[in-house]
C-alpha cells in the first residue's frame, strides 16, 4: 500500500511539474492562533493573532469589523486591528548528497543553481525587517540567528563533498533545534527551508514523524526542495518529506527537471504578517476569564480556540486630602456686628481617586455626602474637589463627610466618615450691638459736635475777654490803690541762663557732658565736605558712656541704649570699660557687623582710642574721650576706599 502510495504521487508530481503545493491544515487545527493577552491596561485588552486559510496562507486585509471577540459568552465590538509587518526566523538546512553535485551539460553543479537562487533571494529580503537568518548542515549550524549579509558570506563560504556524504536527517533535525531555541520575538514565525536529494532508508517515514511533532509543538513551518533526478521523484523519501510539508504548514517543491527554482520568498511573505488586535473588556469581577476570535473572511467563518485571562479588577478608592476638621462661622470681620452675614459660606472639599488594581479608567460620578444627604455631585471633570455650600449651617453642632467614586465599569467605593464641628458665632445684640455697629458715625458726630463748641468758643472767648480787661481798667483807675507811684532806681537783675526745651540749661547740659569719662558723637555723611573728609557731627547729643558696660541694639529688653536702624540687630554690641579706664568695644554676632576706622572688629573685640570711627552696622559714631592724650584731637574720618 506504501508503494501505491509513492507511485501515485510520484505521478502527480510529473504532471504538475514540480510547481509550489501549499499543505493543508490538519483536521480540527485551529486556523486563528492568539499570542499571549496582555491585560497592563485593563479594561483595553491587547494581543496579536494569525489567521490562515485552509491552505496554510495568511489572510490579509481583514477590518475590524470582520472580527468578533466573544468574551465570556458576550460577544465585543474590537477597538483596533492593525495589520503588521514582522521579521521571521529562517533556517536553510543543507542535506548534502551525491545528488547535489551532479552537474548538467554546462557543467554547473545543482547546488550552485541552488546557491545562486537563495543569492537571489536573499540580497532582495526587506531592510526594515530583518529576518533571522541561520544555516544548517550535517555537521551543524554554520552561522545562526545573523543578517542576511553575514548569512551569505557564510552559504558561499559553504563548499562540502558530495561525493562522500551520505544523506541524512540530521540536518533537518538540527534546524529544528536552532529555531527552536531561542524564544522569537511576540509575532515572528519560525520557518526551516529543507533543501535534500533522496534518501534510500525504508523507514524514512516513520524517521520524519518525530521530526514532524517536534515541528508542530514549536510552530515551525517546513518548507522543503526535493533536489534529485526525475528517477527519484516517485521514492517513498519524496513522498515523506511532502507529508513534512504537508504537516508543518509549508510547502513542497521537486527539481527534478530544469525548471527554474520559485522565490522563497513567496513562502516567507506570509510568515512576516500579523494583527494587533485591541479590545474594551466588560469585565466587572476579579478572577480568570475567557474570550475567543471570530473572523469572517471570503475562505468562510474561522474561529479561534479559548484564550484564557486573569484581571484584578477593584473598584476606585476616594481619600480625603486635608479635609476640615473644624469650620468657623462668624459675622464678617470689617463687619463683626451684622447678624445677616455669616462667613464662610462654603467650604471646598478636596480629594484624589486611586485605582489599587493599577488600572487607571475613567471616571463617571463622585460624590459628597453629609450626614448621608447628597450636598455636591461631579459628573464631568474635574472629579476631584466639591464646593460644600454652608449658608444653611446657623447653628454649631458636629457633621460626618463622605465621597463616593464610581468609575465606567460601574465599581464605586465611598471614603470612611469624617466627622467635622462647625461653630457658629452669631453677631452682639441690644444697644452694645448698636454702637459697635454705627461707632462710627457716632463718632464721627462727636467730633462734629465737639468742634462746633471749640468754634463757639474761639469766636466768643475775644469779645469775654475784652470786655474782661475793660471792666478792669475801669476799676484799677477809681481805686487809688492802683494808681502809678514812682518808684526808686534799683540795681539790675541778673540774667537767668536760658533753658533748654527739655527744661535743663544748656551750662547743665555741658557740665553732664564733661562728667562723663568718654562720649559716642554721632557722625553723618557731609556731601559739602573738603576733599579727603566724608563725615561731619550730626546735630545731636552725643551717646554718654557712663556705665561700665552699655549694649546697643533695636530691641529695648536686650539692649540699653536704642538705636533705630534697619541694619541693626536686636542686640548688635556692647562697649565696657576696663579697670584700667580704656574701652573696648565687641560685635554681638550681628549681621552688618561692629567696624572700628572700617575693619571689622573680631570675637577678641577692639581697644577704642580717642578718635576711632566706630560703625554699628550704617550708623556712625566718633569715640571721644574727656582727657584724650596729649596731642591727639578728634578728627572727621577719611571713608576707607576699600570698604
Amino acid at each position: 500500500m506504501r508503494k501505491l502510495l509513492s507511485v501515485l504521487f510520484g505521478l502527480s508530481l510529473l504532471l504538475g511539474w514540480g510547481l509550489p503545493i501549499r499543505a493543508f491544515a490538519q483536521e480540527g487545527q485551529s486556523e486563528i492562533d492568539i499570542y499571549p493577552t496582555d491585560v497592563s491596561a485593563f479594561p483595553l485588552i491587547s494581543t496579536f493573532m494569525d489567521v490562515f486559510d485552509g491552505s496554510g496562507r495568511f489572510v490579509s486585509g481583514l477590518k475590524p469589523g470582520d472580527v468578533t471577540v466573544v468574551e465570556d459568552g458576550q460577544p465585543l465590538q474590537v477597538q483596533s486591528l492593525n495589520e503588521m509587518v514582522v521579521p521571521a526566523e529562517i533556517a536553510v538546512a543543507i542535506n548534502a548528497g551525491a545528488p547535489l553535485g551532479t552537474r548538467d551539460r554546462l557543467g554547473a553543479t545543482r547546488f550552485q543553481g541552488i546557491v545562486q537562487a537563495l543569492t537571489a533571494w536573499a540580497n532582495a529580503l526587506p531592510t526594515a525587517t530583518p529576518d533571522d537568518m541561520s544555516l544548517v548542515t550535517i555537521a551543524g549550524p554554520i552561522i545562526s540567528h545573523a543578517a542576511a549579509k553575514d548569512w551569505l558570506a557564510s552559504l558561499g563560504a559553504y563548499q562540502p563533498d558530495f561525493r562522500t556524504t551520505i544523506p541524512n536527517l540530521q540536518s533537518l533535525s538540527n534546524a529544528i533545534d536552532t529555531v527552536s531555541v531561542t524564544p522569537p520575538r511576540t509575532g515572528m514565525k519560525r520557518a526551516v527551508f529543507f533543501i535534500t536529494p533522496h534518501m534510500d532508508d525504508p523507514n524514512i517515514d516513520t524517521l520524519v514523524q518525530p521530526l514532524i511533532q517536534r515541528a508542530v509543538q514549536n510552530h515551525i513551518h517546513v518548507f522543503v526542495w526535493f533536489t534529485d533526478a526525475d528517477l527519484y521523484a516517485a521514492t517513498t523519501s519524496a513522498a515523506a518529506f511532502n507529508t513534512l510539508a504537508m504537516e508543518t504548514g509549508g510547502a513542497y517543491f521537486s527539481a527534478t527537471g530544469t525548471q527554474p527554482y520559485p522565490d522563497p520568498d513567496a513562502y516567507f511573505a506570509p510568515l512576516r504578517r500579523l494583527y494587533s488586535l485591541k479590545f474594551n473588556s466588560n469585565v466587572t469581577t476579579a478572577g480568570s476569564h475567557s474570550y475567543i476570535v471570530e473572523v469572517k473572511s471570503s475562505t468562510g467563518d474561522l474561529k479561534s480556540g479559548e484564550q484564557q485571562f486573569t484581571a484584578n479588577i477593584q473598584p476606585p478608592n476616594p481619600m480625603f486630602v486635608s479635609p476640615p476638621l473644624q469650620i468657623d462661622r462668624r459675622p464678617p470681620d470689617d463687619d463683626p456686628y451684622n447678624n445677616q452675614i455669616l462667613l464662610p459660606d462654603s467650604q471646598k472639599i478636596n480629594i484624589i481617586v486611586e485605582f489599587p488594581d493599577g488600572h487607571k479608567r475613567p471616571l463617571v460620578r463622585t460624590t459628597l455626602y453629609v450626614d448621608g444627604k447628597v450636598v455636591a455631585e461631579n459628573k464631568v471633570e474635574p472629579f476631584n474637589s466639591f464646593m460644600w455650600d454652608l449658608s444653611g449651617y446657623t447653628q454649631s453642632g458636629e457633621h460626618t463627610i463622605v465621597v463616593e467614586a464610581v468609575d465606567d465599569l460601574n465599581l464605586s467605593k465611598s471614603t470612611m466618615e469624617i466627622p467635622v464641628t462647625i461653630t457658629v458665632t452669631q453677631a452682639p445684640h441690644g444697644l452694645a450691638a448698636i454702637f459697635g455697629r454705627y461707632r462710627t458715625y457716632i463718632t464721627l458726630g462727636a467730633v462734629i459736635f465737639a468742634g462746633l463748641v471749640l468754634l463757639l468758643i474761639l469766636f466768643v472767648g475775644p469779645f469775654r475777654m475784652a470786655f474782661v480787661r475793660a471792666q478792669s481798667s475801669r476799676r484799677a483807675q477809681a481805686d487809688p490803690l492802683t494808681q502809678t507811684v514812682q518808684a526808686p532806681v534799683l540795681e539790675p537783675k541778673p540774667v537767668k541762663e536760658k533753658k533748654t526745651r527739655r527744661g535743663r540749661s544748656a551750662a547743665s547740659k555741658e557740665k553732664t557732658q564733661v562728667d562723663a569719662p568718654a562720649w559716642l558723637r554721632r557722625l553723618i555723611q557731609d556731601p559739602l565736605a573738603a576733599p579727603g573728609e566724608t563725615f561731619k557731627p550730626a546735630p545731636v547729643s552725643p551717646i554718654l558712656l557712663t556705665e561700665k558696660e552699655i549694649t546697643f541694639g533695636t530691641d529695648p529688653v536686650q539692649s540699653v541704649h536704642v538705636l533705630d536702624d534697619p541694619s541693626l540687630a536686636p542686640r548688635h554690641a556692647r562697649i565696657i570699660q576696663a579697670e584700667d579706664g580704656n574701652y573696648r568695644v565687641f560685635d554681638e554676632g550681628s549681621i552688618a557687623g561692629t567696624w572700628v576706622n572700617f575693619e571689622p572688629v573680631g570675637k577678641e573685640g577692639h581697644l577704642l582710642q580717642h578718635g576711632d570711627v566706630v560703625h554699628f552696622g550704617q550708623l556712625a559714631f566718633r569715640f571721644e574721650l574727656k582727657d584724650p592724650p596729649v596731642g591727639l584731637e578728634p578728627k572727621i574720618a577719611k571713608e576707607n576706599p576699600e570698604s
